[in-house]
């Protein structure tokens, strides 16, 4: 898969095992509806096809809104959390015609890895500043505990009114915005930013793989200075982007770091 950048971004084969461990996302039932509908939603970890549904809970969950062109619908209610017998879900209330996207973050949570693990991990996710930290510090012998924490969003459409609102941030803290609409791309090519608490995020690294084809060929790129990466998509189906990012915390006992993960999901219909 040939791939276009703004900037200096490098392509190569996602090979992360860290990957396989932090990939999340969210996974409607229909990306597309034809008339008004209300669509259930399901929160997916994993990597191609070694994926399991997220322990929803409701002590986890931040916030879950649907952001429309007419304004902002929170779906705390629809809520249901995983159980032995329910993999966990929610669902949008009936939705207008236009393009629709659903935003969720989570509450952080604590990891410890050993030092060897967790320098590979940070290499393997593009975590430039917490591997600059360790390194100045001379810590990359010991162990790494962050603080993380999960934004993910998904894009909607119903009918064939396009609406621009997609391409608008919805504030989350990591975000991958995207700077063409997904559903009315010219070719094959989707521009994407990322902004870290609203400002373009440089030297991020951030990927783009099929949920549908698990043996199709992975894209990661790193945005530019300005934050903006350009993918060439060549897969039909849904689509995930994500992108990982931390900064070091200092004075605090809870944790050495603050990482976040976001990702985007859509489906690609050439």
């Amino acid at each position: 898969m040939k791939s276009n950048r703004l900037g200096t971004a490098a392509l190569f084969l996602m090979t992360s095992l860290s990957a396989q461990a932090h990939d999340f996302w969210l996974e409607p039932t229909h990306y597309h509806t034809n008339k008004p509908s209300s669509i259930a939603l399901q929160f997916k970890v994993g990597h191609k096809e070694d994926t399991s549904h997220w322990n929803l809970a409701w002590n986890k969950i931040v916030a879950l809104r649907t952001y429309s062109s007419d304004g902002v619908t929170d779906m705390g209610a629809s809520v249901v959390p995983r159980t032995a017998l329910l993999p966990g879900m929610a669902k949008t209330t009936e939705l207008a015609p236009g393009s629709h996207v659903i935003g969720f973050e989570s509450y952080h949570a604590t990891s410890v890895l050993d030092a060897k693990k967790f320098n590979q991990y940070a290499k393997d996710e593009g975590l430039a500043e917490i591997l600059a930290y360790r390194e100045s510090r001379g810590q990359n012998d010991i162990a790494g505990e962050e603080l993380y924490s999960r934004k993910a969003k998904t894009i909607v459409q119903v009918g064939d009114t396009i609406t621009d609102n997609v391409l608008k941030p919805i504030g989350h803290t990591l975000e991958i915005v995207p700077l063409n609409h997904p559903y009315k791309l010219d070719d094959n090519t989707l521009s994407v930013q990322v902004l870290f608490k609203g400002k373009p995020l440089s030297n991020a690294l951030i990927d783009a793989l099929s949920l549908a084809d698990h043996n199709a060929q992975s894209q990661a790129l790193t945005t530019d200075k300005d934050g903006k990466a350009t993918f060439k998509l060549d897969t039909k189906g849904p689509m995930m982007l994500n992108t990982v990012w931390g900064v070091p915390l200092t004075n605090s006992s809870a944790a050495d770091f603050e990482t976040y993960f976001s990702s985007l999901t859509f489906e690609y219909l050439p």
